[in-house]
């Protein structure tokens, strides 16, 4: 057991948690990053296994403690605190899935629903509503089952990226294709991901159920039930590597299906794969900001300290399937410890 796990232990044993949270810092806004909440046997499981936040247990067991603790709000009631220029309440708490994956709609919105909890989901608009895969979960999947030959690959104006990637030999493992392909530009990427995708079988349809996005009717009774949703882009793209004009396209048009299907406004947006500092720059944020959104998330992890100040960039507590739940309510009291 690390430091950490061994402190969060300690944290929550019943004599402490009462004292701990007590000096834990309630003014700071804490957000959420889900993706999947989804049951699968990780070793026999074909695509991207880090994805899966929680399993359905667990999912439930956390939105019980939250439910308990903490006062769940969505972006539309900070823009709604703001606006009346009203304090945002204490242990405030904003629950964040991103990419769109029907598993959203099928185990976390019940549970949700149950505990009277409201999220946030952030849509890649040009699956919702698709049978096609997320794109890097397609490239999970060909990896994993080890059909992509990396030799065969035309890396072009790649190579300079992709030689940080080889191993000893000079080759690029098949594992290491992901590093280089979220570091491209937009054009390269779509390039070397149509190279890749050359003679490919397609996925079996038991398989691809495992990962499919959800139906734009769902995403519309989701938002009746009081669910906020908010752009992810339209083709997921990794907004500082594309052009000007491709994230300002990008950015408009996933805002405007998105209202246009539910009837709501589009407050937020989530950066994708916005782990690495390459993701978002001052351009995407200005361009970002010209598009109307009011606030960006990122998955930088710790606490909104500052609403205001940290707008376009707001950081997050990511949620991992292998957290213990001590870990998980110690990272909510002392977020910028435990992120």
């Amino acid at each position: 057991m690390n430091k950490r796990a061994l402190l969060s232990s300690l944290m929550c044993r019943p004599v402490m948690y009462p004292v701990m949270a007590g000096v834990s810092n309630g003014r700071w806004v804490r957000i959420l990053a889900y993706h999947r909440v989804l049951d699968v046997e990780e070793q026999i499981y074909p695509f991207d296994c880090e994805l899966i936040s929680s399993s359905v247990r667990g999912f439930d067991r956390q939105m019980e403690h939250v439910c308990s603790r903490y006062r769940v709000v969505t972006f539309a009631d900070l823009e709604e605190y703001e606006r009346n220029n009203e304090r945002i309440p204490d242990n405030a708490l904003v629950i964040t899935f991103d990419d769109g994956y029907a598993d959203n709609y099928e185990h976390a919105f019940p549970i949700l629903e149950r505990y009277g909890l409201k999220a946030v989901f952030f849509l890649s608009t040009g699956y919702i509503g698709t049978d096609t895969p997320f794109w890097f979960e397609r490239l999970a999947y060909l990896v994993k089952k080890g059909l992509v030959d990396t030799s065969r690959l035309d890396l072009g104006a790649c190579e300079d990226i992709a030689g940080k990637w080889r191993d000893s030999r000079g080759m690029l493992p098949q594992e290491n294709l992901y590093h280089v392909i979220v570091r491209l530009p937009n054009r390269e990427r779509l390039r070397l991901l149509r190279q890749v995708e050359e003679g490919m079988p397609p996925l079996p349809a038991g398989e691809a159920a495992l990962v499919r996005p959800l139906t734009w009717d769902q995403v519309r009774k989701m938002a009746e039930h009081g669910m906020e949703m908010g752009s992810h882009t339209r083709s997921h793209l990794i907004l500082g590597n594309g052009s000007p004009a491709e994230v300002a396209r990008e950015l408009e048009a996933s805002r405007r299906i998105i209202e246009e299907q539910v009837s709501r406004p589009v407050r937020a947006i989530s950066y994708p794969i916005a782990s690495y500092g390459f993701a978002v720059n001052p351009l995407v944020i200005r361009l970002v900001q010209l598009a109307g959104y009011r606030f960006g998330v990122g998955y930088t992890s710790g606490p909104v300290r500052s609403l205001a100040k940290e707008r376009y960039q707001l950081k997050r507590l990511k949620i991992e399937r292998y957290v213990s739940f001590d870990r998980f309510r110690a990272k909510l009291l002392f977020p910028a410890l435990f992120a």
